[in-house]
């Protein structure tokens, strides 16, 4: 075997390990993740995580691309002009990556456990992903509301807009004891995305009138 030919086959264990943890941190959190399974889901010796990444923590840390978080909001600038469509389609965009079990995405996933279940890596998460995004979502709500919104009550809009989104991933196994034929499908998500979006712009218009003198 050429010295070529190992250096792929290392490449590719090294992205099974990566593909398979992505899943595991998703579904199970990083506390009930388990090298073994995913070592066994990688097909790899469960020492492999060990000569690649030193640790599980270092595992996790290397598991983490907000490109396609980021990429939302460039889609979003890019489809649309108007800040209040710009908001109800990022708001269907991220639900969309969220909630949907056809389509989500796993870093999203990742970043709604790392949230509700808090790891080492958690200052890195808010420092590449969640501030830019929270950033973008901020300037969509001074431009719909205008510049004089006070930094307090920015903060909280942006807070209100997120946390309509996130319920519906953190409240899940409540939502599905309080009505347990609901299913997160398109045409569901469909609906919770205008609902919180046209309840969020009823919201900043009244902010705005607010700010009338």
């Amino acid at each position: 075997m050429t010295a070529e030919t190992k250096n792929s086959l290392s490449e590719q264990a090294r992205e099974r390990l990566l593909a398979a943890a992505r899943v595991v941190f998703s579904e199970n959190g990083f506390q009930n993740a388990t090298v073994r399974e995913i070592c066994r889901r990688a097909e790899v010796n469960i020492a492999a995580i060990n000569y690649y990444f030193n640790s599980k923590e270092a595992l996790f840390a290397a598991t983490l691309n907000f490109e396609p978080l980021l990429a939302l909001c460039k889609k979003v600038n890019k489809d649309s002009t108007c800040a209040q469509e710009r908001l109800l389609n990022f708001i269907h965009d991220f639900l969309m990556q969220l909630l949907d079990e056809k389509e989500f995405s796993v870093q999203c996933q990742l970043m709604a456990r790392e949230l509700a279940e808090p790891t080492p890596v958690l200052g890195k998460i808010v420092q590449e992903a969640i501030a830019p995004i929270h950033q973008f979502v901020a300037n969509l709500v001074c431009e719909i509301v205008g510049e004089k919104i006070s930094e307090a009550e920015l903060r909280r809009c942006v807070f209100s807009i997120f946390g309509q989104c996130m319920y519906y991933r953190h409240g899940q196994p409540v939502i599905q004891r309080l009505h347990p034929k609901l299913r997160y499908d398109h045409r569901e998500i469909e609906a919770i995305a205008k609902h919180i979006g046209e309840f969020s712009l009823a919201g900043l218009k009244q902010i705005a009138q607010n700010q009338c003198p």
